[in-house]
């Protein structure tokens, strides 16, 4: 039982073409997780397979890495929306182990939206509908290069 939709291929993609080289989402990063994430009406959607090299414990994807999945899903939760951000603040649980052969289903939704920045949620699935982690966090807006926010600014604005 998915939780995304059959069609992910075919929704609006989200990835920005001016940053080919992150490391989560980034096409060009030879290293990088290549992350492609979807507009699914106000959510932001993707999948992710793990690597065999992204083993932590025997078997298991490394909960570190889920870490920076669901980091990255809150800053594209504010994209349906028209607005970029950067991570400010960041937790999440590790559900239950996740197996290196599973597909992950990632969510962001945006909660709250501010002048300064906007909180939101992030959920990860396993396609039999499991929940196998889930985050929160605060992003602070960001409207390109020459305007990288600081944390500062995000305390000030969404707290």
């Amino acid at each position: 039982m998915s939780t995304l939709p059959d069609n992910l291929d075919e929704l609006p993609l989200l990835n920005p073409p001016e940053y080919p080289n992150c490391f989560v989402c980034g096409p060009a990063n030879l290293l990088g997780l290549h992350l492609r994430v979807h507009q699914d009406g106000t959510d932001a959607v993707a999948t992710y397979a793990p690597s065999p090299h992204q083993e932590g414990y025997p078997q298991r994807f490394h909960g570190g890495l889920v870490g920076l999945l669901i980091d990255e899903m809150l800053v594209y939760a504010g994209a349906p929306h028209g607005i970029w951000g950067m991570t400010a603040k960041v937790r999440y649980w590790l559900r239950r182990p996740i197996p290196m052969d599973a597909t992950l289903e990632l969510r962001g939704r945006l909660t709250q939206r501010s002048d300064r920045g906007f909180r939101a949620v992030v959920a990860i699935h396993l396609t039999d509908g499991q929940l196998a982690a889930e985050g929160e966090g605060m992003c602070v807006a960001w409207a390109g290069e020459g305007s990288v926010p600081t944390t500062a600014d995000a305390r000030q604005g969404t707290d």
